[in-house]
Order: C-alpha cells, then structure tokens, then sequence
C-alpha cells in the first residue's frame, strides 16, 4: 500500500547528510513525544543528550534547510485548492536566560530594547472551504540587533520597503505565491499590521487575493477618508454573532447584534509608498462589520481584492479572516501553554531557533487534531497519521474503549476525530459527550504518550 502523503517533513536530502537526517528525525519525534522543549527532558540517556546538543549546534543542521523541508510538504498538498496564507508573527522573550545564552549567537532584542529574544513570522496555510490545516508557506525567524540605530537615525521613512522590517509580510506573500503555484486560488489573511500599500501589488486577478485587517485612515479617490466614506453608508445587513467567552480577559459568552456595510473604494498612493512600479491608485473591496448599540463594541474593518457585492460574500470574507485563529494557536502552544520555547536551557541562540522550528510541526499536528472536533467536516487521517500509526491507534483504541455505548468511541474508524477521540482519552480526557471538546494541552499530553507507546510497538513488530 502507497504511504500517504502527509504534513509531517522530510528531511531526506535536506542537510546534505544521513546522519543529521536521522538525528533531525529523531529529534522532531522526541519533541512530539517529551511535551515541552527541554532537550534534558526529551532524551533518555546522557549520551542522547549530548548528540542532540551537538545537532542544534551544527552549522549544517541550518534554519534554512529545516524551513525549506517543511514547507515543501505544504506545497505537495496544495494543488486544486482554495487555500488561506494565514500571516502573523509573535516574539520569544529569552531576559531570564540572559547570563545563559552566549551573546551574539542568534538571539537580539524585539519590540522592546530591553528583552531578549528573538522574532518569528510565519504563513500557515489552510483549506478555504474546509477549514483544514496543511502545514505552513513561509517561516522566518530573526534578531534585531542589540544598540542597532533608531528609525529616525536610518530615516525609516525613506527606506525602501526591502529595507524595513515589515516587508515580511510581501516576502512571505510572494513565497506562498510561488510555493503554491498549482493551488486554485490563494488567499493572503493579516492582521492590521499588514496594512501596507505595496503588499497590494502580489494580488493577482482570479489567482492571488488579499484579505487584510484595515489600520489607516486611507485616502480613497474623491479626496475622502475611508472613514468619512464608510461612516456615511447604510448597514445593508444585520446578523447575530456568538462571542466566546474568555476567563484569562474577564469576558463572558454573549450574542451580539452586527451590522454589516461593504462597498468598492479605490485606494490612492501614500507618499510612503517608494515603489514605482505601483500604481497610484488599488481597486479593493472593504467589508465593514460594527456592534450595534455599542460605542466601543466590536469594529472589523477588511480590505479585500475579492468581489463582495452581497451579504454571502461579505460575511464570507469575515469567516476567512476569523481564520487567523489558527495561527494564534499554534504560537500560543509554541510557548507557555505547550512546548515553553521560552524556558530552553539551550546556551546558543541558534539552536533555540532551530529547536522551535521542530516544535511548530509538532504543534500542527495537536492543531490539525483540534479542528476535527470543531468540524464534522474533518480533514483526512492520511494527512496527519502514516499507517503505520494509524494500525497502533486501533490496538490502543480498542483498549481504550469501555463495556458501555458512553465508553466507546463514537466516531468512524480510522478518520481524524477517531484518532483525535483516541488521543485525547490518552491524554486523561474522559470521553463523555457532557464534557467539553479537549483541548490543546490534553491533546498534546495524548500524542506524547501515544508515541511513547508508539515505539515500542514498532519494536515489537519488527521482531514478531
């Protein structure tokens, strides 16, 4: 039987050597089963600990050739869809490990001079129509560098776009764009810091669109703000939003009425803008969705190259952008909820970025698992479990599962939400329907005990 092709990353090839192949195989696979990123605690001897010591260490083991090997898996998965290139970048902070981590070594300052750490944008990348994830688009990790000179010492605004930090947002758009060249469509999703003139020109008609959190107060042709010209339109559509609770913020569950405005605009040029290869003006699409009766209730301005002309299309463009969800996750288990990057006893900076490229894969897997329980359209099983791990999965399944109709796994064997179901009683889930859906934490203490058991089981095969 063929293997299926899933997001997992091959490395065969990747670093020009079998041996770091093994070790980075190894490694990754530690990392899914060890539940955090302490390389003292994923290893199992003394020895094991120094190899893999050595492998973050190693030039050849390069960040480059980690990205490259994990994102060619998206782009095998990627032809004949709609798929959503989900940006966003987020920070490590590295202050309490200071006198740790040896200067110079990959790790600079962030948004802040006085932290420690270092940055990471990335794209990851997720079926349109079916919410599944595949893998990512772009990665990029780097360090400001400690006493660089300010903005005004590099006159920030006249640099060109190449030259300042937020081109990442057109380098991992023009990266996607050629990664997935046989995808249908591909669709940028950001935040409102994306909100720049020139990522407007990767959009391309029928094939490469935009949807993009808006942050200025544009000038739109007519000599108006596009505040001014929103501000002026009729809600045309009112629907009822259900918003999620949140205990860490305070917030209860609640439904809210929101009106829904859309309209064509014609974005002009700013001043900032130094490429001249743009044009001076950008046809776009703006949705706008507003709480209502609510001075400060919730305000989603969307830029868009995609047609909106009706209310389907317009609450379309707001379901893609609530997308970024996804990409929130995954950063959220990279840290303190998951794999705690953050508390790595590694000495070099390098290496702790390496290590959490490794970790971003783990972290897809406990993500592609979550979204089987959120959807009865589930993603295919083939994509996040070889068959191999699908046939330990029956045995452990079958264990699992109590004398009652309420101990027994509900759903279709071998599919994604029965791995998921599986998993997640692994990881202490009860399995009631009367309890919540698990959660990241419980589904990653799951998958590293199941590959705890996992290997030993492939042992067990091989001599019997």
């Amino acid at each position: 039987m063929e293997e299926p092709i899933n997001s997992n990353p091959d490395f065969k090839g990747a670093f020009g050597d079998k041996r770091i192949e093994r070790r980075a195989a190894d490694a990754l696979r530690k990392l899914t089963t060890g539940r955090n990123s302490s390389l003292r605690q994923i290893t199992e001897s003394e020895a094991e600990q120094k190899s893999f010591y050595r492998l973050f260490n190693n030039e050849s083991f390069s960040e480059t050739a980690i990205e490259k090997s994990i994102v060619e898996r998206c782009r095998v998965l990627s032809p004949g869809r709609h798929l959503l290139c989900i940006q966003d970048t987020t920070e490590f902070n590295f202050s309490s490990k200071q006198g740790r981590i040896k200067p110079e070594s990959g790790l600079g300052t962030t948004s802040r001079n006085d932290i420690l750490g270092f940055m990471l944008h990335t794209s990851l990348v997720v079926d349109a129509v079916s919410s599944h994830a595949l893998g990512y688009s772009y990665i990029k990790a780097w360090e400001r560098a400690v006493n660089a000179p300010g903005k005004l010492e590099r006159d920030y605004q006249h640099l060109a776009i190449e030259k300042k930090e937020s081109y990442k947002w057109i380098a991992a758009a023009q990266q996607s764009k050629a990664l997935l060249k046989q995808a249908a469509a591909i669709t940028i999703v950001a935040d409102r810091e994306s909100d720049i003139y020139d990522l407007f020109g990767v959009a391309e008609k029928d094939k490469v669109h935009l949807v993009i959190r808006s942050n200025h107060d544009r000038q739109i042709a007519g000599k108006l703000k596009l505040s001014t010209h929103l501000n002026a339109l009729p809600v045309l559509y009112d629907y009822e939003l259900a918003i999620a609770g949140d205990i860490r913020k305070g917030s209860r569950k609640r439904i809210v009425q929101m009106g829904l405005k859309w309209t064509k605009v014609e974005l002009l040029k700013p001043v900032s803008c130094r490429d001249e290869q743009l044009p001076g003006a950008q046809q776009v699409y703006i949705v706008e969705a507003t709480e209502q009766n609510k001075d400060k209730g919730i305000c989603w301005r969307i830029l868009t190259t995609h047609e909106v002309t009706n209310p389907e299309q317009a609450l379309q463009i707001i379901c893609w952008y609530k997308e970024r969800w996804h990409i929130e996750q995954i950063h959220r288990l990279l840290k303190t909820d998951g794999f705690r990057i953050e508390r790595s006893q590694l000495e070099q900076g390098w290496a702790i970025r390496k290590l959490t490229l490794l970790a971003m894969m783990a972290s897809l897997r406990i993500l592609q698992m979550m979204l089987a329980y959120l959807d009865d359209n589930e993603q295919s099983i083939d994509q996040v479990f070889d068959h191999q791990e699908q046939k330990c999965l029956q045995m452990i399944g079958k264990k699992l599962e109590g004398d009652t109709e309420k101990l027994k796994n509900p759903e279709k064997t071998n599919t994604l939400k029965w791995a998921t179901w599986i998993i997640a009683r692994i990881g202490g889930w009860k399995g009631y329907t009367s309890q919540r859906k698990p959660g990241p934490i419980v589904l990653q203490k799951g998958l590293a005990k199941f590959y705890n058991v996992y290997e030993g089981w492939l042992l067990f095969q091989e001599y019997n």
